[in-house]
């Protein structure tokens, strides 16, 4: 029980710092998923793995901001969030991508975005959301063909 309220002080504690601390912030995370990873539910660690992916996002790291979404999406295929996060970061890291030198990884990346919009729009219920998450899915898929020349 003292884990759990760790664990939720350190990601209050992370959301707090996130806009002017992203380091300090993603420190805090890292702490909560080494916790919750140890003794939580696979939810609880795909919610810790989805708030570390927006931090590493935030702090401009590619690599390991893919790899928590990723995870999050792995531990809980179900939620709706998972997806999301998984296709915002997609979408984020491609268009931080240059297109002269690596754009072939930026249309990749578009498409990963595609399909996780895709993906989260079948998994809720809220027409409303499910029209917006389409639409996210088909700016996507049109920033991922390949340029005309």
């Amino acid at each position: 029980m003292a884990a759990q309220a760790d664990i939720v002080r350190l990601l209050k504690e992370a959301a707090a710092d996130m806009k002017r601390d992203a380091k300090g912030a993603v420190a805090k995370l890292e702490a909560a998923y080494a916790l919750v990873r140890d003794g939580g539910s696979p939810d609880d660690i795909a919610l810790v793995a989805e708030e570390l992916a927006r931090g590493w996002a935030r702090r401009k790291s590619s690599a390991r901001s893919l790899h928590h979404a990723r995870t999050a999406t792995k531990l809980a295929p179900a939620q709706k969030t998972s997806w999301t996060t998984l296709a915002k970061t997609c979408e984020l890291i491609a268009s931080r991508t240059p297109e002269d030198t690596k754009g072939r990884r930026a249309r990749a990346l578009y498409r990963a975005a595609a399909k996780g919009f895709e993906k989260a729009s079948s998994l809720t219920s809220d027409r409303e959301d499910k029209h917006w998450l389409l639409e996210l899915a088909r700016d996507a898929a049109r920033q991922a063909k390949p340029p005309k020349a």
